[in-house]
Protein backbone atom coordinates (compact mmCIF):
# COMPACT_ATOMS: atom_id res chain seq x y z
CA UNK A 1 0.00 0.00 0.00
CA UNK A 2 3.07 2.54 0.94
CA UNK A 3 4.44 1.70 -2.49
CA UNK A 4 0.99 2.55 -4.58
CA UNK A 5 0.51 5.89 -2.28
CA UNK A 6 4.03 6.90 -2.98
CA UNK A 7 3.70 5.93 -7.06
CA UNK A 8 0.44 7.81 -7.23
CA UNK A 9 2.16 10.87 -5.40
CA UNK A 10 4.65 11.00 -7.97
CA UNK A 11 2.21 10.03 -10.92
CA UNK A 12 0.09 13.06 -9.66
CA UNK A 13 3.44 14.81 -10.32
CA UNK A 14 4.25 13.71 -13.87
CA UNK A 15 7.35 12.16 -12.79
CA UNK A 16 7.46 8.32 -13.54
CA UNK A 17 7.00 8.78 -17.53
CA UNK A 18 10.87 9.61 -16.60
CA UNK A 19 11.78 6.88 -14.68
CA UNK A 20 12.90 4.05 -16.85
CA UNK A 21 11.49 0.27 -16.37
CA UNK A 22 13.43 -1.75 -13.93
CA UNK A 23 13.65 0.93 -11.66
CA UNK A 24 11.67 1.89 -8.48
CA UNK A 25 10.51 5.14 -6.64
CA UNK A 26 12.24 4.52 -3.08
CA UNK A 27 10.74 5.23 0.18
CA UNK A 28 10.95 9.08 0.39
CA UNK A 29 7.56 9.60 -0.12
CA UNK A 30 5.68 9.71 3.11
CA UNK A 31 2.15 8.15 3.66
CA UNK A 32 -0.87 10.23 3.29
CA UNK A 33 -2.27 11.82 6.11
CA UNK A 34 0.68 12.42 8.55
CA UNK A 35 2.43 15.59 8.89
CA UNK A 36 5.42 14.98 6.22
CA UNK A 37 2.38 14.48 3.66
CA UNK A 38 1.29 17.91 4.75
CA UNK A 39 4.33 19.12 4.81
CA UNK A 40 4.84 17.76 1.33
CA UNK A 41 1.50 18.90 -0.33
CA UNK A 42 2.09 22.08 1.02
CA UNK A 43 5.21 22.86 -1.07
CA UNK A 44 4.45 20.81 -3.80
CA UNK A 45 1.11 23.11 -3.93
CA UNK A 46 3.09 26.32 -3.83
CA UNK A 47 5.17 24.94 -6.75
CA UNK A 48 2.48 23.92 -9.06
CA UNK A 49 1.01 27.47 -8.61
CA UNK A 50 4.36 28.69 -10.71
CA UNK A 51 3.01 26.65 -13.73
CA UNK A 52 5.39 24.86 -16.13
CA UNK A 53 8.25 25.84 -18.66
CA UNK A 54 7.74 28.90 -19.14
CA UNK A 55 11.52 29.48 -20.67
CA UNK A 56 14.80 28.95 -19.03
CA UNK A 57 17.41 31.84 -18.49
CA UNK A 58 20.64 30.19 -19.24
CA UNK A 59 22.53 33.58 -19.46
CA UNK A 60 21.91 34.60 -15.42
CA UNK A 61 21.30 37.60 -15.94
CA UNK A 62 18.01 37.77 -14.46
CA UNK A 63 16.36 36.73 -10.91
CA UNK A 64 15.66 33.60 -12.13
CA UNK A 65 12.15 33.64 -10.51
CA UNK A 66 9.04 33.07 -12.09
CA UNK A 67 6.63 35.56 -10.23
CA UNK A 68 8.19 38.69 -8.04
CA UNK A 69 8.77 37.82 -4.22
CA UNK A 70 7.80 40.81 -1.95
CA UNK A 71 7.34 40.81 1.54
CA UNK A 72 5.89 43.32 3.76
CA UNK A 73 5.84 46.24 0.91
CA UNK A 74 9.12 45.26 -0.08
CA UNK A 75 10.44 43.30 -3.15
CA UNK A 76 13.18 40.73 -2.27
CA UNK A 77 13.53 39.83 -5.87
CA UNK A 78 11.50 41.06 -8.86
CA UNK A 79 9.73 38.58 -11.40
CA UNK A 80 12.22 37.27 -14.35
CA UNK A 81 11.76 38.77 -18.10
CA UNK A 82 13.45 35.88 -19.69
CA UNK A 83 12.41 32.76 -17.86
CA UNK A 84 13.77 30.95 -14.97
CA UNK A 85 16.52 29.17 -13.29
CA UNK A 86 16.75 26.79 -10.76
CA UNK A 87 17.79 28.54 -7.66
CA UNK A 88 15.51 31.09 -8.52
CA UNK A 89 12.36 28.75 -9.17
CA UNK A 90 13.28 26.83 -5.73
CA UNK A 91 13.46 30.44 -3.63
CA UNK A 92 10.53 31.29 -5.21
CA UNK A 93 8.67 27.67 -4.12
CA UNK A 94 10.03 28.35 -0.56
CA UNK A 95 8.95 31.80 0.04
CA UNK A 96 5.54 31.42 -1.10
CA UNK A 97 5.59 28.24 1.16
CA UNK A 98 6.56 29.87 3.92
CA UNK A 99 4.74 32.98 3.46
CA UNK A 100 1.28 30.79 3.17
CA UNK A 101 2.05 28.86 6.51
CA UNK A 102 2.73 32.43 8.57
CA UNK A 103 6.05 31.84 8.78
CA UNK A 104 7.70 34.68 7.74
CA UNK A 105 5.57 37.53 9.98
CA UNK A 106 7.95 37.47 12.22
CA UNK A 107 11.20 38.17 9.77
CA UNK A 108 11.80 41.67 7.73
CA UNK A 109 12.80 42.10 4.26
CA UNK A 110 16.25 42.17 5.08
CA UNK A 111 15.87 38.47 6.82
CA UNK A 112 14.27 37.45 3.72
CA UNK A 113 16.71 39.25 1.46
CA UNK A 114 19.99 37.73 3.32
CA UNK A 115 17.89 34.37 3.43
CA UNK A 116 17.95 34.46 -0.64
CA UNK A 117 21.47 35.45 -0.99
CA UNK A 118 22.10 32.31 0.67
CA UNK A 119 19.96 30.23 -0.97
CA UNK A 120 21.47 31.56 -4.58
CA UNK A 121 25.32 30.70 -3.16
CA UNK A 122 25.82 34.27 -3.66
CA UNK A 123 27.85 35.45 -0.39
CA UNK A 124 31.28 34.37 -0.74
CA UNK A 125 31.06 32.27 1.80
CA UNK A 126 32.33 28.86 1.55
CA UNK A 127 29.94 26.68 2.71
CA UNK A 128 27.04 28.60 2.23
CA UNK A 129 28.06 28.67 -1.93
CA UNK A 130 28.44 24.69 -1.13
CA UNK A 131 25.24 24.62 0.84
CA UNK A 132 23.04 26.87 -0.54
CA UNK A 133 19.25 26.09 0.83
CA UNK A 134 20.10 23.35 3.36
CA UNK A 135 21.92 26.57 5.72
CA UNK A 136 19.31 29.44 4.27
CA UNK A 137 16.74 27.74 6.13
CA UNK A 138 18.79 27.18 9.25
CA UNK A 139 19.89 30.78 9.42
CA UNK A 140 16.65 32.16 8.81
CA UNK A 141 14.90 29.71 11.53
CA UNK A 142 12.73 28.52 9.50
CA UNK A 143 13.78 24.78 8.64
CA UNK A 144 16.55 22.20 9.14
CA UNK A 145 19.36 20.53 7.10
CA UNK A 146 18.30 17.12 6.90
CA UNK A 147 20.44 13.85 5.97
CA UNK A 148 19.96 11.89 2.89
CA UNK A 149 18.22 9.05 4.06
CA UNK A 150 16.12 11.19 6.13
CA UNK A 151 14.75 13.37 3.46
CA UNK A 152 11.67 13.34 1.93
CA UNK A 153 8.90 14.73 -0.99
CA UNK A 154 8.92 18.21 -0.29
CA UNK A 155 12.20 18.69 1.06
CA UNK A 156 14.62 21.03 -1.60
CA UNK A 157 18.17 19.83 -2.55
CA UNK A 158 21.04 21.41 -3.56
CA UNK A 159 23.71 18.70 -5.66
CA UNK A 160 27.11 18.80 -7.56
CA UNK A 161 27.51 16.89 -10.80
CA UNK A 162 31.09 15.64 -11.37
CA UNK A 163 32.83 15.43 -14.86
CA UNK A 164 34.72 17.89 -17.25
CA UNK A 165 31.99 20.54 -17.07
CA UNK A 166 31.30 20.14 -13.43
CA UNK A 167 27.68 22.10 -12.16
CA UNK A 168 25.36 22.60 -9.72
CA UNK A 169 21.36 22.46 -9.41
CA UNK A 170 18.72 23.57 -7.06
CA UNK A 171 15.58 21.37 -6.91
CA UNK A 172 12.61 20.49 -5.23
CA UNK A 173 13.31 16.88 -4.32
CA UNK A 174 10.26 14.25 -4.93
CA UNK A 175 11.73 10.51 -4.72
CA UNK A 176 14.64 8.07 -4.96
CA UNK A 177 15.17 5.64 -7.88
CA UNK A 178 16.14 2.23 -6.49
CA UNK A 179 18.05 -0.70 -8.67
CA UNK A 180 17.21 -3.54 -6.45
CA UNK A 181 18.19 -2.49 -3.34
CA UNK A 182 20.34 0.26 -4.56
CA UNK A 183 19.63 4.04 -4.51
CA UNK A 184 20.92 5.33 -8.21
CA UNK A 185 19.43 8.66 -8.63
CA UNK A 186 15.96 10.40 -7.72
CA UNK A 187 13.17 12.82 -8.98
CA UNK A 188 12.80 16.56 -8.62
CA UNK A 189 11.14 19.71 -10.21
CA UNK A 190 13.02 22.33 -10.77
CA UNK A 191 13.90 24.89 -13.73
CA UNK A 192 16.54 23.70 -16.33
CA UNK A 193 16.94 24.27 -20.27
CA UNK A 194 15.85 20.43 -20.71
CA UNK A 195 12.59 21.01 -20.08
CA UNK A 196 12.42 24.65 -21.51
CA UNK A 197 12.13 25.99 -18.11
CA UNK A 198 10.22 24.38 -15.00
CA UNK A 199 9.78 20.66 -15.36
CA UNK A 200 10.04 17.14 -13.97
CA UNK A 201 13.80 15.72 -14.30
CA UNK A 202 15.42 12.67 -12.81
CA UNK A 203 19.37 12.57 -12.01
CA UNK A 204 21.45 9.44 -11.50
CA UNK A 205 25.03 9.09 -8.75
CA UNK A 206 28.36 8.88 -10.26
CA UNK A 207 29.03 5.82 -8.69
CA UNK A 208 25.97 4.11 -9.10
CA UNK A 209 26.45 0.63 -10.70
CA UNK A 210 24.17 0.85 -13.59
CA UNK A 211 23.97 3.93 -16.00
CA UNK A 212 26.26 7.27 -16.65
CA UNK A 213 25.42 9.63 -13.84
CA UNK A 214 27.27 12.59 -12.74
CA UNK A 215 25.94 13.48 -9.19
CA UNK A 216 28.23 13.18 -6.34
CA UNK A 217 26.57 11.35 -4.05
CA UNK A 218 28.59 13.41 -1.34
CA UNK A 219 27.71 16.38 -2.29
CA UNK A 220 23.80 16.60 -2.19
CA UNK A 221 22.28 18.48 0.90
CA UNK A 222 18.44 18.56 1.92
CA UNK A 223 16.66 21.63 3.52
CA UNK A 224 13.49 20.84 5.59
CA UNK A 225 10.83 23.81 5.82
CA UNK A 226 9.21 24.01 9.12
CA UNK A 227 5.74 24.26 7.68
Amino acid sequence: MAAMQRRSLLKAAGVLGLIPLGERVGAAVPSPGDADAKRASAILKAARSFGRGGGYDKSWTTTGCPAAVEHKGKTILSASSKGTYCCGFTFAVAAEALRQAGALRAKSPADLKAFQKVWFGATGKKEEQEKQCALAVQELGVGSEVSADDAMAGDFAQLWRRGDKPSGHSVLFLGWIEVGEERVGFSYLSSQGSTGGIGYGVEYFSDASAGEGRVDRERVYFARLDV
